[in-house]
């Protein structure tokens, strides 16, 4: 694990972890916790968090990049909008366990066995620099 606060961080293997990701999830919890408070018979005050966390997967654990992420998050972002229209929180929740949740972890997993992977487990004999 690397504690960078300020160096950018690109290609050194491994999981990385500094005080703006601590804070943004630190954030990101407490407007869970506000929108919890605010909307105490709605299960959407989950969804900040769950947004950071699958990109703290994506960004800091598993380094998947960008491309990747786009194919998680844009339709995400629709289904959830759909979603809150419809007042169907139900059915974001049932999307993101059957179909967003796989979709991530297969985007994790179609990254981790690239040649150039460089996230966590990097070093363990699988991916980029791990093999040099």
């Amino acid at each position: 694990m690397k504690w960078l606060t300020f160096k950018i961080q690109r290609q050194e293997p491994g999981f990385r972890f500094n005080l703006i990701d601590l804070g943004l999830l630190l954030l990101l919890g407490a407007l869970s916790l506000w929108l919890r408070g605010a909307m105490p018979e709605s299960s959407l005050f989950a969804v900040p968090l769950y947004i950071g966390l699958s990109f703290f997967l994506f960004c800091n654990v598993f380094r998947i990049g960008n491309r990747l992420e786009r194919i998680w998050y844009i339709p995400f972002a629709i289904a959830a909008a759909a979603c809150i229209h419809l007042d169907n929180e139900r059915m974001l929740w049932i999307l993101s366990l059957f179909l967003f949740e796989p979709l991530k972890w297969g985007l994790i997993f179609h990254r981790y066995r690239r040649d150039d992977y460089h996230g966590a487990f990097a070093d363990c004999g699988r991916g980029g620099k791990g093999d040099e």
